[in-house]
């Protein structure tokens, strides 16, 4: 499955403008944020989507970014299988 795929599934269920409620930062054990880690649950699956530092600072800076929309559509978003 790839990034559209999911798009196309959660707007068909009025998902796509949800705000993601889990997530995770990405930390080294000397204290350097690697990125977040989105959680995104599709049907019965849950998909990972892996925005690295310094980009992920765009989606957290306010709430209202932490979409479904803005992560799936983020330009450094990657899908991890």
């Amino acid at each position: 499955m790839n990034i559209q795929v999911i798009i196309d599934t959660l707007k068909k269920t009025g998902e796509l403008t949800n705000p993601i409620r889990k997530f995770t930062l990405i930390v080294t054990d000397k204290s350097e944020t690697q990125g977040a880690l989105f959680f995104i649950p599709v049907s019965n699956k849950e998909f990972k989507i892996l925005i690295p530092a310094p980009f992920h600072n765009e989606i957290l800076s306010e709430e209202s970014k932490t979409t479904y929309l803005n992560v799936l559509n983020h330009k450094e978003a990657l899908l991890l299988k």
